[in-house]
């Protein structure tokens, strides 16, 4: 589905992918910095090590993220697997607003959409996923995700 679906939902977009590329350049500067032997180079190799760990897991965690819908489905990754949900499956698309898990916090909560399955069961989308300041494209890719369930479902729509 990859090459032929409709809609492909990726987390982070450019910018995340310039962050991880810069983080990436630090590290290695770091790294070279250290090994050349300038002064405080231990301190040099743990920048670089502690950067370089945070960027391979920034990348595989989120990076990695993505929905893509077409005639067959939902086909989703998560940071280990795909997983699949056909259109008959899927009872509707909910958006959440997530309070932070720590109430000492004072963040705006985080919109995230949930998949209501027939079986009555949830599944939690990886994307899209917003902070409080990009609600405009969450609800734009929403809109999308519910215009292609009713498109391609064979049942009733209920959103």
């Amino acid at each position: 589905m990859a090459g032929n679906g409709d809609l492909c939902l990726r987390s982070g977009g450019k910018s995340a992918r310039l962050v991880t590329a810069l983080c990436a350049l630090v590290a290695i500067v770091a790294g070279g910095a250290a090994g050349l032997g300038v002064p405080q180079s231990d301190k040099w190799g743990i920048l670089s090590a502690t950067v370089g760990v945070m960027t391979v897991a920034y990348a595989l965690g989120v990076l990695r993220r993505r929905v893509e819908a077409g005639p067959d489905g939902l086909r989703f990754r998560t940071v280990l697997r795909w997983r699949r949900l056909a259109w008959d499956e899927i009872l509707r698309f909910e958006d959440l607003r997530v309070l932070p898990g720590d109430p000492r916090l004072h963040t705006r909560p985080n919109l995230r959409v949930v998949t209501k399955l027939r079986s009555g069961a949830i599944v939690w989308l990886p994307v899209p996923y917003f902070g409080a300041d990009g609600t405009q494209l969450f609800e734009a890719q929403l809109a999308q995700l519910r215009a292609l369930r009713r498109r391609y479902s064979r049942s009733t729509p209920a959103q």
